[in-house]
């Protein structure tokens, strides 16, 4: 190391070149690097859908999705797995740990799959595999116009889709709510039941009029000439006409618009989207991972106007999400914030150290910016918000080194070696107690990545870009400063810096000096002041992650009419009603039958049901003036929604950080029986309603839901020559209808529907069915009889257990912590619980998880930093009283975090742990210098009062400077890092003031015990 600073000293005009060379990559870097809005944190999660058309929700669950579960709990990286057995439908959502390999574990799965194939009913269609629930849209586009059909929305929607997919940097473009048509061919049964026929007979009569098959060739001396015969349906007449059968009494042909109509319509259970009310067609574009998604925003957008060109002017185009707009404006701000930090640091250290050294000092802020941006382009590490706060953080802490490094150049000077010779005595004395301050810095942030799961992925960007930064601070701080101050400084006037600290110098002197007199009391005193601030750790607020800082909201609907599209449709628009009323409200994009467009990192998407539906809400506070935050107005529209809402279930959901936990007081419920499930589900619900502060208290319960049960006479059926497969497959085509071929026009397909229009019992009884063997017909109602029966709507496991799942909001001011603790201690004594399990996963249980991995993170620091220390000081004891700063720092978090009203969460919890490797650095300093007096033969008390006089000044620099650069995060408001940055702040600011103190005294106690011991044992031997 001696060496390279040597060169880069008597060199310093290439070193200076080369920190220019390094600082125009830098740049380059910056400009290139992926930005997005967050960082991707989100476990890879699947979704096997597979369907059992006319199964009930048991059926589903014995039949299909116990077997689909008990194959994906044997896959690699398997973290859990949740299911919902539903009429003709089984959904199983399959999430990985967020370190699995996640191609291998998908190939494990797909192959499982297939091995369980023959295992699963006749009937059952193949499962459905969707790998890609964590792709989040990059832009949604509404295209919607008054008096348009969806047809033709989809049309222009397709010419647009074709230009932005020649975009580079767009992955792929979805058009999303396109309609489509189908052939309906409706069979009135009161017609056909005059014919010997049946809706199969129909079905294979379409069948055998739509086919198209070579007919052959006729050779000729001079070659062949192909036969073709024309057997395609060219228009519906064609399929209008087709003879089914003649009359026995005339002979007269009867053709299939006899018995039924034929006509274009829309397919049965088509799901559709609305844009403020209207009927629209969403376009979901997805940007390639890896790049610029402004750069990439730019393109688009100026793309998009050009083809607003080429279209009708009364359809408009709105912009329901536009990534790059939110990520340049996420970016401009945190650079923003970057930026004032970066000039109140330069403004402390110019008020500090003086204006020509300052401008040596704080080229160590750009040129350490710069080599971290390099850094994080070669490593793939985007610029998000995230990863902007880390580089903030960062900002006080990489010119400490650079600070005591000048320092010690300049106190060479003043002594009277010449520039080089300084530079050089100033690194060699420097260089070891600043690697150590920056080694213990870098293992309490490194402790950091410890935290598992989601939320360890989301804030992993902070101590990776922590820890880059500061290795690029201390090759600046040895390399590049001392270079820079072979050139500039200059012999200082001491007396003026004097006058300037000589009152703060005076004050910490003699807390000093009292301290050194009273030296059991100054120790008692310390020790008081953190009893005190333990004690007061239980006022703190607890909170795992706030909501998201963004203007949207989004609303689940559940309709209580099951499997009735038009029921859930009429819904959202009383909803509708509602929201025009609300100033805050600037539009709303509606999914009805699915759930939209995933249209943020946390939100995944719900299983298809014409039951459900979801609504993304944007929204202007500033609009009404009535609420501070999108959680006061999300609780005052949800009590809105369900006084006013009737017919269904909804549910005003927040955007959530990192890992989403549905709800602040989450209760599963798990057991065997259903019914025991669903009583103690219900006395949950409603011993959660009688606690204050809760909001919106539900379950997930879909209830029960009538259905006909058919019950066939089996005897009767087989004496008549009919099989159960042709009641069923005769009732499926007549009640769902079955797909007899393709319609072509135009270069479009079509499928020919084939249906009955039976829609009361009464028809249904009256269905004939004919028999397969005989090929006699026979009423429904003579071989069976059918039944109004009460069954279950959704049967739902969790890790293969039945469950219903218990939510709970809360309103403002409230805790969840203590309404969870009172639902627990208190109301659950009286619930007979029936042998079902009850766990907590709500956000108490979150933090208690979280805690308990940092609390062993902290642990973990400690050790490291004292190994460290035991190195560099070759001290058992030393070490100890370095490391008795963390508590000091302690108390100023605990009181900082109780002044300014912020929670004890999971990024404050960070800050707590990442100051442990900040603290120690002051008393590192301090003890240096202290040993370094005493070995030149100066008293204990000598020693110790030099040592602060010293330090005094790179101390208290770094510690503002430390702390003005995280001004602007608590300036920026945002939920996520104002807890953070109030706990760095506050901790090392008490921890400053108490180290001038505290650490010589105790220091000097040791010592002289030591000494004492020394003694004693000296005369014992003698």
């Amino acid at each position: 190391m001696n060496n390279i600073v040597k060169t880069a000293i008597n060199k310093r005009k290439i070193t200076l070149f080369l920190a220019v060379m390094v600082a125009i990559v830098g740049i380059y870097s910056y400009y290139y690097i992926p930005k997005q809005e967050n960082p991707d944190a989100t476990g890879p999660v699947a979704m096997i859908t597979t369907v059992y058309p006319g199964a009930a929700p048991k059926e589903v669950e014995k039949l299909i999705t116990n077997k689909i579960e008990d194959i994906v709990t044997e896959i690699d990286g398997f973290e859990k797995v949740q299911s919902q057995s539903k009429n003709s439908v089984s959904v199983v959502i399959v999430t990985l740990e967020n370190k699995a390999d996640i191609d291998k574990s998908w190939n494990q799965l797909r192959q499982n799959l297939d091995d369980i194939k023959n295992d699963l009913p006749d009937g059952c269609m193949d499962s459905e595999i969707n790998t890609n629930l964590i792709d989040t849209a990059g832009m949604i586009i509404s295209l919607s116009g008054d008096g348009y059909s969806y047809e033709q929305l989809a049309y222009y929607a397709e010419e647009i889709k074709k230009e932005l997919t020649k975009i580079d940097g767009v992955s792929r473009i979805e058009v999303d709510g396109k309609l489509k048509k189908e052939v309906k061919v409706n069979v009135k049964m009161d017609k056909l039941n005059q014919y010997d026929l049946s809706l199969e007979d129909v079905v294979n009569l379409i069948k055998m009029q739509n086919i198209d098959i070579p007919s052959g060739s006729i050779n000729f001396e001079s070659g062949k000439i192909n036969v073709n015969t024309p057997g395609r349906f060219t228009s519906l007449k064609d399929i209008e006409n087709i003879v089914i059968t003649a009359s026995e009494e005339t002979g007269a042909l009867v053709r299939l618009k006899d018995v039924a109509n034929i006509n274009f319509e829309y397919e049965d259970g088509s799901y559709k989207f609305k844009h403020n009310g209207k009927n629209t067609i969403l376009l979901t574009g997805y940007f390639d991972t890896g790049k610029n998604v402004i750069l990439i925003g730019e393109d688009v957008r100026v793309k998009l106007e050009d083809l607003k060109t080429q279209i009708p002017d009364d359809v408009s185009t709105d912009e329901v999400l536009y990534q790059p707009t939110d990520v340049k404006n996420s970016v401009n701000n945190f650079t923003k914030s970057l930026l004032q930090g970066i000039i109140f640091v330069i403004m402390v250290i110019f008020f500090g150290v003086g204006f020509r050294n300052a401008l040596v000092v704080s080229t160590a802020i750009p040129l350490t910016m710069l080599i971290t941006f390099i850094s994080m382009y070669v490593l793939g590490i985007e610029i998000q918000f995230v990863s902007i706060m880390a580089l903030i953080i960062s900002l006080g802490i990489l010119v400490d080194n650079s600070i005591v490094v000048s320092q010690a150049i300049q106190n060479h000077i003043d002594a009277g070696l010449s520039n080089t010779e300084s530079a050089f005595e100033g690194v060699k004395e420097t260089a070891r107690p600043v690697f150590t301050s920056t080694i213990t810095t870098i293992v309490a942030f490194a402790t950091l990545l410890m935290v598992p799961g989601s939320a360890g992925e989301f804030l992993s960007s902070v101590p990776i870009v922590v820890i880059i930064s500061l290795i690029a601070s201390y090759a600046v701080a040895m390399i590049v400063i001392p270079a820079i101050a072979c050139i500039f400084f200059k012999e200082s006037k001491h007396k003026n810096k004097e006058k300037k600290q000589e009152r703060t110098r005076k004050f910490f002197n003699k807390l000093l000096e009292f301290g050194l007199k009273r030296k059991i009391v100054t120790l008692l005193i310390a020790l008081s002041i953190f009893g005190v601030a333990l004690s007061l750790i239980s006022k703190i607020r607890l909170q795992f992650f706030p909501y998201a800082d963004k203007n949207i909201i989004y609303i689940d609907v559940n309709s209580e009419v099951v499997g009735n599209l038009d029921k859930t449709e009429k819904l959202t628009d009383e909803i509708y009603n509602i929201l025009k009323n609300q100033k805050e409200v600037t539009s709303y994009t509606t999914a009805i039958g699915i759930s939209l467009p995933k249209f943020y990192l946390t939100v995944l998407p719900s299983a298809p049901s014409n039951d459900f539906a979801q609504i993304m809400i944007k929204l202007d506070l500033n609009a009404g003036n009535r609420f501070k935050s999108n959680e006061e107005f999300a609780a005052y529209l949800q009590e809105e929604l369900d006084t006013k809402i009737v017919g269904g279930k909804t549910k005003v959901n927040l955007l959530e950080y990192a890992a989403p936990i549905g709800a602040p007081v989450t209760v599963r419920v798990n057991g065997n029986d259903l019914n025991q499930i669903k009583e103690v589900s219900n006395e949950i619900v409603n011993k959660l309603n009688e606690i204050p502060g809760t909001l919106n208290v539900r379950d997930d319960d879909e209830g029960n839901t009538y259905e006909y049960e058919l019950n066939i006479d089996s005897e009767i059926a087989s004496s008549m020559g009919i099989t159960k497969y042709d009641i069923v497959k005769q009732m499926n085509t007549a009640l769902k209808g079955s797909n007899s071929s393709v319609y072509r026009k135009n270069g479009s397909e079509f499928d020919i529907i084939v249906k009955s229009d039976i829609e009361s019992l009464n028809q249904l009884e009256n269905l004939a069915v004919k028999s397969s063997i005989t090929g006699n017909k026979t009423l429904l109602k003579e071989i069976a009889e059918i039944e109004l029966e009460s069954k279950v709507n959704t049967i739902k496991h969790f890790n293969k257990d039945i469950t219903i799942t218990v939510y709970s909001n809360v309103k403002p001011g409230y805790s969840s912590v203590a309404i969870q603790d009172e639902l627990k201690n208190e109301k659950l004594k009286d619930i007979n619980l029936n042998g079902v399990e009850i766990v907590f996963e709500g956000e108490k249980d979150q933090i208690n998880d979280l805690f308990g991995v940092m609390g062993i993170a902290a642990l973990f620091a400690l050790f490291a930093i004292y190994i460290i220390l035991l190195i560099e000081f070759n001290s058992f004891v030393q070490p100890l009283l370095i490391l008795f700063t963390v508590p000091l720092s302690f108390i100023g978090c605990i009181l900082g975090l109780l002044i300014f009203r912020n929670p004890l969460s999971a990024t404050s919890a960070m800050g707590v742990v990442s100051l442990i490797g900040i603290v120690v650095n002051n008393a590192i300093l301090l003890i240096d210098v202290i040993n370094h007096s005493r070995a030149q033969g100066k008293s204990l008390n000598e020693a110790c009062i030099e040592a602060v006089d010293r330090r005094f000044r790179p101390i208290l620099l770094s510690t503002i400077t430390t702390v003005m650069g995280l001004i602007p995060l608590v300036l920026s408001r945002n939920p996520l890092f104002v807890p953070m940055s109030v706990a760095l702040m506050s901790g090392l600011l008490v921890s400053t003031i108490l180290t001038m103190v505290i650490i010589p005294v105790f220091y000097n106690l040791v010592e002289e015990k030591l000494s004492k011991v020394e003694k004693n044992k000296s005369k014992e031997i003698v």
